[in-house]
């Protein structure tokens, strides 16, 4: 029985899976449009999320900005040799942000940024193969990043915030025994997570610029999930798992290093690149404790997982057709962390290409106007999970769309 609860761990995936997983990089619609690229990009407040040295260079005693995007994705799986095939049917999610900041002098600035850089949801049918594992997956999470930024002269600056998350989540699924279907819903409003992050950012001119951000690791804290099941026959009910009725993990979330360019070829213009590496070989194994709060029984689970690092390459352009109007396009390649012996159908993670591009409006009074869409491609992949001896062929792709506001008071 233990093995029937090794996804536990994707309750607390409100706070993890940066790459191919539930990792939403929508923090900014201008710069979702251009690629993901973040890291040198310092027009108004949204900057505090990606690289918090970026406040400093924002040129307004006062910037708010807010934004919200639609997420709506797909993942598909087929057996090679029976054809049988299954497709998600996902609702819409929708992140959002709100950053704010502040500059006392010239040089100092201080703000806030909230957002939700993981939430999704998931849901394949009911029947499906690998229900055992997963039907259901639905997680919210949000950031709150106090930041502080400060300008030691025109063409440098550095930043850090504190990072603290908090998020929900719901899983259901189905699993098979002694020829039963018993239904498990598993639920958490409590998982948090402790982090900081740190930058720098270089401009000697009008025309180059270069960004470097850390984000530390996290160790994501699940405590008192609660745990409903449905379908225990009367023969099994006595069963001690089945009395489990609460839960809790550690999930160790990895560092993100990132580092980017900007370079302004004319007066209209101006291309960026990053390139971001994240540390997912800390994510080795996961241990989950399952227990009854009135007996005192408790099981425990390890599932190895075994992940790699990973890098991910962000490119934009952004062309001034116009004082009012911008166009932007970006591209992103986002290589999977997951190996195919370790593949879950909780995070259907593949090799991702996304294409973007949106447009900027620059209104009077310090306003700015963002408009974003994207495709994400994932690459078909095989995948064969050595743990629940699952096979097939896998993929996946997204819809994602976006819409911000800006305002900067000098």
């Amino acid at each position: 029985m233990k093995k029937t609860f090794l996804t536990l761990a994707l309750i607390a995936l409100s706070s993890s899976a940066y790459a191919g997983g539930y990792r939403v990089a929508l923090q900014g619609v201008r710069q979702a449009a251009l690629g993901g690229t973040s890291a040198t990009q310092t027009r108004d407040a949204s900057v505090a999320f990606y690289n918090p040295a970026g406040l400093a260079f924002v040129d307004a005693k006062l910037s708010v900005a807010v934004g919200g995007f639609g997420v709506n994705s797909e993942a598909n799986w087929q057996d090679p040799l029976t054809l049988e095939r299954s497709d998600t049917d996902n609702k819409l999610s929708t992140p959002i942000y709100l950053s704010v900041s502040y500059k006392p002098t010239d040089d100092l600035a201080i703000g806030v940024n909230v957002s939700t850089p993981f939430g999704s949801s998931l849901n394949w049918p009911e029947n499906w193969a690998n229900r055992a594992n997963i039907t259901h997956i639905d997680l919210k999470a949000f950031n709150i990043q106090p930041t502080v930024a400060y300008k030691f002269n025109d063409w440098f600056s550095i930043g850090a915030g504190f990072i603290y998350t908090h998020g929900s989540a719901t899983l259901e699924k189905v699993q098979t025994v002694a020829g039963n279907d018993i239904g498990l819903k598993l639920e958490d409003d409590d998982a948090h997570g402790l982090g900081f992050n740190v930058g720098v950012m270089f401009k000697p001119g009008e025309k180059f610029g270069l960004g470097l951000a850390y984000r530390s690791n996290v160790d994501a804290k699940a405590n008192k999930g609660k745990i409903t099941w449905s379908g225990v026959p009367s023969g099994l009910g006595s069963n001690e798992t089945f009395q489990t009725n609460e839960w809790n993990t550690v999930l160790p979330l990895p560092s993100e290093f990132t580092a980017g360019i900007s370079y302004k070829f004319t007066p209209k213009f101006q291309m960026f690149a990053d390139v971001a590496w994240q540390n997912w070989t800390r994510y080795e194994n996961l241990t989950i404790n399952l227990y009854n709060s009135s007996t005192g029984y408790q099981q425990e689970s390890v599932s190895v997982k075994n992940w790699k690092d990973n890098t991910i390459y962000r490119v934009g352009a952004e062309y001034t057709f116009s004082d009012l109007i911008q166009g932007r396009l970006g591209y992103y390649f986002d290589k999977s962390p997951v190996p195919s012996s370790y593949w879950s159908s909780e995070t259907p993670s593949t090799n991702l290409h996304s294409f973007t591009g949106g447009l900027g409006f620059n209104l009077p009074s310090g306003f700015y106007i963002d408009l974003f869409a994207g495709y994400v491609k994932g690459e078909e992949r095989h995948i064969h999970n050595i743990a629940d001896n699952f096979i097939g062929d896998v993929k996946m792709h997204a819809f994602n769309f976006g819409v911000g506001v800006a305002y900067n008071l000098k």
